[in-house]
């Protein structure tokens, strides 16, 4: 089995593809842990007589958790092995979840979507850092391309059978099935990342396997901080990755409240908004290894598509389900195509031996965004009672982002 690239490594390996539907599968399982609060969040809401700021806060909880570990998590991936990182994030989202279960009220909820952020926060650099240790230049924007669809897979499997599970058995039954899946996806986690990278590079020898890496963590942020292309992909990362989760996480809600659609039907049409990402993402990464055009500049032009789409979304007709299904699949490219190719970046300007390090601190930038963009969301949504005017003023976000990625110099790594 094998897939065509343009490298001089003509042809992706069977243990390249193994190892690539470990990484989906483990990042996968991360997603849909997260984004099930977000579906179910009117249905419990209602059940534990929780007001939409309570719930917002439910997200908020997350990303605080997910931020606290997200550059610490990467740093102690390029230590002790990215394989060894990924397996214990699945592991940690196992056991989260199934406290999830078990919530009685609004702080211990609250307690235990924390503890969930937290065992996630190191998930992007330690699957990224496998990634770069088993793909060439050439093929690495593809299986990035192919890794991320993860991201919106997520959200397309959590709406077609979470809100139909809490509609028939319960909200808590929708949790359970939840926890469910990190257990039966980490047994072959495992299984498909064994075996000795072979672009595995050391500080001291990069022609063996090697040690755990010696340098200081201050040395490592340092490193971090000098670097202007981990800066300018960082500001891209805080605004455009606000943007894309913050109205993901309230696009169920205004569906249902501003658009007079049922929670089935919001679901449905998030499912396609997730399915459209899902194309998009591998359509980036694959043209990107295929053209001579630089991984910055595509970038910049997919990201272009964000605020319009944006703005088409928040400005559907109440009602209207055909125009619901268009903006969806729409938001679904805008907010998804760019970040395959972002996320291949944030591993080839870093060095090579700090890979975890770089795409962490770019990653704290990220979920700091999409943590912000929903309280920023619920603060406006609450002085003006209108979602349309939540979403206009996060439409501007991602052109920020657009700006920055223009400025990135490639020839100029590390």
């Amino acid at each position: 089995m094998s897939l065509e690239t343009t490298d001089q490594t003509e042809k992706w390996t069977g243990k390249q593809i193994i190892i690539l539907i470990g990484l989906w599968l483990a990042f996968l399982i991360s997603f849909i842990t997260r984004l099930v609060w977000a579906t179910l969040m009117p249905v419990v809401n209602s059940a534990m007589h929780l007001s939409v700021s309570q719930g917002n806060d439910y997200v908020t909880a997350f990303y605080i958790g997910y931020t606290l570990t997200v550059l610490p998590g990467g740093m102690l991936a390029d230590k002790i092995g990215y394989r060894k990182m990924v397996i214990l994030t699945v592991i940690g989202n196992v056991l989260a979840m199934t406290l999830m279960v078990f919530m009685q009220g609004y702080w211990s909820g609250l307690l235990f979507r924390f503890i969930l952020g937290l065992v996630s926060g190191p998930d992007l650099s330690a699957c990224m850092g496998v990634i770069s240790e088993w793909f060439t230049d050439k093929q690495r924007a593809t299986a990035t391309g192919i890794f991320t669809t993860c991201t919106s897979f997520g959200l397309t499997v959590v709406n077609l059978y979470a809100p139909t599970v809490a509609q028939k058995y319960g909200w808590r039954a929708a949790m359970f099935v939840t926890a469910l899946i990190p257990l039966l996806v980490l047994g072959f986690v495992v299984f498909a990342l064994r075996g000795t990278p072979p672009y595995k590079i050391s500080k001291t020898n990069p022609k063996t396997e090697p040690n755990a890496n010696q340098e200081s963590s201050l040395t490592m942020l340092k490193k971090a901080f000098s670097n202007r292309n981990v800066l300018l992909l960082a500001l891209t990362g805080l605004c455009a990755t606000g943007a894309k989760w913050g109205v993901t996480n309230w696009a169920n809600l205004f569906i249902v409240k501003s658009l007079g659609f049922s929670t089935v039907t919001a679901g449905k049409a998030m499912a396609f908004f997730g399915i459209t990402s899902v194309v998009s993402m591998v359509l980036a990464g694959y043209i990107s290894d295929h053209s001579k055009m630089s991984r910055h500049l595509l970038s910049a032009i997919f990201m272009a598509i964000f605020t319009p789409t944006i703005i088409g979304f928040a400005l559907s007709p109440k009602g209207n389900l055909a125009m619901l299904y268009f903006w969806a699949g729409a938001l679904g490219v805008g907010a998804f195509m760019f970040s395959s190719l972002t996320n291949t970046l944030s591993v080839e300007v870093a060095p090579p031996d700090l890979r975890g390090t770089v795409v962490g601190f770019v990653n704290v930038f990220n979920q700091a965004g999409s943590f912000l963009a929903p309280i920023l969301l619920g603060s406006i949504l609450t002085a003006t009672k209108s979602y349309v005017t939540s979403f206009l003023i996060i439409s501007i976000f991602p052109l920020v982002g657009f700006l920055a990625l223009l400025f990135i110099k490639e020839n100029k790594r590390y």
